[in-house]
């Protein structure tokens, strides 16, 4: 299980995420949802040690991990895809799922077969690819590394409908087998679909977490969530 304890985080003296707690447990999807400017992105990258960290404490079932040192993080076995997509745009395709992959784990989804692109055109750099060839790369790249934990910003960013349902069935059946997976995405039809979980954040603090069944019996809160005032 992810635990996140009292975090608190930002940028220089500013403060996004104020004093959040977290937990998700082996097998479960989790969708983080709120209007922009929330405090999601900071919230996922606080994890990582990709921002400011004025508080907090993150565990994974039960052993404390070091928010100042990501690649600590990774040889834990917990993938973070950013909303940048975080590829490196001077290596092909190829090089950078090598790198990405964990050689003591092979996830139960074949990324080529989920997108053959990425087959397709292996030798081409990363630099060179659409915004949406991107997002499948860095998809495949956090699912090749994600052992333990997967944590993805923006999820379906440039995605076309049919192929981010693809993408979720995925991590679904990668959740299955006891990885933890967290995802930011703008609107509620995904999650409600595929997530086990859904987490609400306004202001940078968690307003609601609640369970997908009782979501979609009363959505209420997500459209309080999701609707400008």
């Amino acid at each position: 299980m992810l635990k996140l304890e009292n975090m608190t985080a930002g940028y220089g003296k500013t403060r996004i995420v104020d004093d959040v707690d977290l937990e998700i447990p082996a097998g479960e999807v989790v969708a983080l949802l709120g209007r922009n400017g929330m405090g999601k992105t900071t919230l996922l990258r606080s994890m990582f040690g990709l921002c400011d960290v004025f508080a907090g404490r993150l565990t994974m079932d039960g052993t404390p991990l070091p928010l100042e040192r990501p690649e600590r993080l990774a040889q834990h076995g917990l993938s973070f895809m950013p909303d940048h997509r975080g590829v490196f745009p001077s290596l092909s395709i190829e090089e950078n799922l090598r790198l990405a992959q964990r050689r003591s784990y092979t996830p139960p989804v074949d990324v080529f077969a989920l997108f053959p692109l990425l087959r397709d055109r292996s030798r081409q750099l990363a630099g060179v690819l659409s915004g949406g060839q991107k997002q499948q790369l860095g998809l495949a790249r956090a699912m090749l590394a994600g052992e333990r934990l997967i944590v993805v910003d923006e999820f379906s960013q440039g995605l076309q409908p049919s192929l981010a349902k693809a993408a979720l069935e995925a991590l679904r059946r990668i959740a299955d087998t006891g990885v933890s997976v967290l995802l930011v995405e703008q609107g509620p039809q995904l999650p409600l679909a595929y997530a086990d979980r859904i987490i609400g954040m306004v202001k940078g603090r968690v307003v609601f977490d609640e369970e997908v069944p009782r979501l979609r019996v009363n959505p209420e809160p997500l459209t309080n969530l999701l609707v400008v005032g």
